[in-house]
């Protein structure tokens, strides 16, 4: 069965002959009658009687709009839905982020960007675990790390740095130690996804240092602080200990060893067609990130 077929009939009703709705269609006349005769033929029952005055609907045609229609209805109900959402800027954003990534970074972007479309609202889920992302419903995710995900498009934003730093007090107490095997004798502070740091020294050769930390993680805002309290040294992202490493409440130790950096990451649906609210802040995210990345670079 040819099921436009049965859009045709529903418009050939709600006009009440065959010249209106050939007329409204574009579609010559002939062509509509020979369309509504071959469904009239799938289904195995007349539809339509048709008069030199009027139009009327048999038994089975009436029978068979009363169906169509509502099942119509609801059709151009969900195309307009659709269309509205891929083409205006409007309706509920899910974004799921890390805690710490979105309190040290992401934050002020995301309350630029409900500023300036205020027709856009924004379901934040920050959570330091990776989710379900499908099941969820979630329409941008930022991740921290190399990951991928089947049918989802990863845009990868920046390499986030990291810094070995400790408090000056903690310096002045223990020493500043020469190299990764002075850290020895330090108290430890790492998150609990990290079992090892990683480094790599000037002449390009990596090193993996196993760690008992005192003191595990989650967020890195609380990791920051205890540093700063002297209570252990950690491997902290830049943009959490810029700030503090600018102002000496935090000091850099081991400049000849780098710490490994880490991808961050925003995450979408490949799909041909995004909603226009994803399609804004996406860009608008990228705008964001060229700037950050200029500050890293002449930083």
């Amino acid at each position: 069965m040819d099921f436009q077929n049965l859009y045709l009939f529903v418009r050939v009703v709600e006009r009440g002959s065959y010249i209106a709705a050939a007329t409204e269609l574009q579609i010559p006349t002939s062509t509509l009658s020979r369309r509504i005769q071959q469904l009239e033929e799938d289904l195995g029952y007349k539809l339509l009687y048709r008069s030199a005055r009027k139009l009327s609907l048999t038994e089975a045609g009436r029978l068979f709009y009363n169906r169509c229609h509502s099942l119509y209805a609801d059709l151009v109900d969900a195309t307009s839905g659709i269309d509205s959402e891929l083409t205006s800027p409007s309706g509920k954003l899910k974004i799921t982020a890390p805690v710490s990534l979105a309190n040290e970074l992401l934050n002020p972007w995301f309350f630029e960007f409900m500023t300036e479309h205020p027709g856009i609202e924004l379901d934040l889920m920050l959570l330091n675990r990776n989710i379900d992302l499908k099941d969820e419903g979630v329409d941008i995710a930022f991740r921290i790390g190399e990951i991928g995900i089947p049918d989802w498009i990863s845009r990868p934003l920046f390499s986030s740095r990291f810094c070995l730093c400790a408090s000056p007090d903690l310096v002045e107490r223990l020493g500043m130690p020469a190299s990764l095997e002075d850290l020895a004798r330090y108290p430890i502070i790492a998150s609990r996804r990290s079992p090892s740091w990683i480094f790599t020294d000037r002449e390009g050769t990596s090193h993996e240092l196993q760690i008992r930390p005192r003191l595990i993680f989650d967020e890195l805002r609380t990791a920051a602080d205890a540093v700063a309290a002297g209570i252990g040294i950690a491997n902290l992202p830049h943009y959490v200990v810029d700030d503090a490493l600018e102002k000496q409440r935090l000091v850099s130790l081991l400049p000849d060893y780098r710490p490994q950096s880490r991808e961050v990451q925003m995450l979408y649906p490949h799909r041909k067609y995004l909603p226009a609210k994803v399609r804004l802040f996406i860009d608008f995210i990228m705008e964001r990130i060229e700037g950050y990345r200029g500050d890293e670079a002449s930083g």
